[in-house]
C-alpha cells in the first residue's frame, strides 16, 4: 500500500471539515505558521504540536501516515539515497545538526561527520569558514536569512536562538540578491579558481522535521531538464506514474496500456486516459515552471552553454505559453518527466468511481519548492 504522508494526510482531512488553516492552527493551540509549515513539509513545530492537530482534525489513529516521529533514526532507504549520490550531500535535524553525511560530504567538510556539528554554526563562528569561503559574507547573510525564516515558522529552539543572535553580530541585514548569492559556495584553493557549489535545502519524505542540504558543483549541476546536456535514462513509461494518488484509498494509480490509461486497483476511480490527463496536469505545472523571471533565467543558462560551446536540442522558452507549446510539439517524454518531478511531489485525485466524465476529478497538488 502507498501511504500518504503526514502534510497531505493533515491537508485532506482540513479540506473534509472545510476549514482554514487559521481554524485549525487555533484549534490546535499552535501558530498558523507553524500549522502550514507542519501541512506543506516544511517546517517542524514538534511533536506535541503535531499531535494536537491530529486530535484537532479528527485524524483516526488507524489512518495510515509515512511519518516518522523526530529523531527516529534514518530509515535504510533513506540512507542509501543519502549515501548514493557522487557529491556531498548531509541529512541535518530541526536545529541544523548533522543526523548523517556521505563521504563526499566529509571531503569538503571533514568535520561535518562530528556529532553535534552545525553547517550554520560553522559558517557563523568557525574562522575556518572565513579563510575557506572567499563569499563568506554572503553566505552569512544567507544563512541570517534561513535562521529567521526558520524561526518565524514558529521553530523556536535554543540553538536557532543562538545562531540568530551570531547571524545579527555578524550581518548587519541583507537583500534579496545577497540571499540568493549566499546560496553558492565559492571555495578559495591553492590550485587554481576558486571552484563553487551550489547549496541546496530540501525536506526529505516522511521526515519534516529534517533537511537535506546537497552541495553541487557549479558546472556540473543538474538544471532544469531543458538545459541538461547529458540526460538521465530516456523516460518511456507513462508521465504520471509514482506521482499520482486516489483521494479515497490513498494508492498510487497504475498506468500502460493502449491507449494508455491510468488505473486505480481499487476501483473507486473511473479510468482516466493517460494522455488527456498529461495535458490537463500540464497547463498547471508548466507555467508554474516557467515563470517570466524563470524565463529570464534559462535565456541566461542557454546563452552561457552556447558560449562554451554546448549545443542544445531545444531552445528555452520565452513564455509559459511558448512552453506548453514546446510540451506539445517538440518536448521529449524524458524532458516532460524532468519538469513534472522537479515541480510536483504528488498529485491526488478525488472523484467518483460511477462518474462517467473523468473530468469534474478534481485535482490537488503537492507542490516542490522550485530553487
Amino acid at each position: 500500500m502507498v501511504i500518504a504522508t503526514l502534510g497531505e494526510v493533515v491537508a485532506d482531512y482540513r479540506l473534509r471539515m472545510a476549514l482554514a488553516p487559521a481554524h485549525v492552527a487555533a484549534m490546535a493551540g499552535i501558530t498558523e505558521a507553524q500549522y502550514l509549515g507542519l501541512e506543506r513539509g516544511t517546517a517542524w513545530p514538534g511533536s506535541a504540536a503535531v499531535q494536537a492537530v491530529i486530535d484537532a482534525l479528527k485524524i483516526p489513529h488507524t489512518r495510515p501516515l509515512h511519518f516518522q516521529p523526530a529523531d527516529s533514526p534514518l530509515d535504510r532507504s533513506l540512507s542509501q539515497i543519502l549515501h548514493g549520490y557522487d557529491i556531498p550531500a548531509l541529512i541535518v535535524d530541526s536545529e541544523w545538526r548533522t543526523v548523517e553525511a556521505n563521504c563526499y560530504a566529509q571531503r569538503l567538510l571533514p568535520g561535518c561527520s562530528t556529532p553535534g556539528w552545525s553547517l550554520p554554526r560553522w559558517i557563523l563562528h568557525s574562522s575556518e569558514a572565513r579563510e575557506r569561503l572567499a563569499n563568506w559574507q554572503q553566505v552569512a547573510e544567507c544563512v541570517a536569512d534561513l535562521v529567521r525564516e526558520e524561526l518565524a515558522a514558529g521553530l523556536d529552539n535554543p540553538e536557532l536562538r543562538k545562531l540568530d543572535r551570531a547571524a545579527r553580530r555578524y550581518c548587519s541585514g541583507s537583500d534579496q540578491h545577497a540571499h540568493s548569492a549566499g546560496h553558492l559556495l565559492t571555495w578559495r584553493t591553492d590550485t587554481g579558481p576558486h571552484p563553487v557549489t551550489a547549496c541546496l535545502i530540501s525536506v526529505p519524505t516522511g521526515r519534516p522535521d529534517l533537511r537535506q542540504v546537497t552541495l553541487i558543483p557549479r558546472g556540473t549541476q543538474p538544471g532544469h531538464p531543458l538545459l541538461d546536456a547529458k540526460p538521465s535514462q530516456p523516460w518511456d513509461g507513462p508521465l504520471l506514474i509514482d506521482l499520482l494518488n486516489c483521494g479515497n484509498c490513498g494508492l498510487l494509480l497504475t498506468g500502460g496500456g493502449a491507449p494508455a490509461i491510468y488505473h486505480c486497483a481499487t476501483g473507486c476511480l473511473p479510468d482516466f486516459p493517460a494522455a488527456a490527463l498529461d495535458a490537463r496536469v500540464a497547463q498547471e505545472v508548466v507555467p508554474r515552471v516557467f515563470g517570466p523571471d524563470e524565463c529570464r533565467q534559462l535565456a541566461m543558462a542557454q546563452e552561457s552553454l552556447t558560449a562554451d560551446g554546448i549545443d542544445m536540442t531545444l531552445n528555452v522558452p520565452v513564455t509559459a505559453k511558448h512552453a506548453l507549446d514546446q510540451w506539445s510539439r517538440s518536448m521529449t517524454n524524458t524532458q516532460r518527466r524532468g519538469i513534472l518531478t522537479s515541480a510536483v511531489r504528488s498529485i491526488t485525485i478525488y472523484g467518483a468511481a460511477d462518474c462517467e466524465d473523468w473530468r469534474k476529478s478534481a485535482l490537488r497538488y503537492a507542490w516542490r519548492d522550485l530553487v
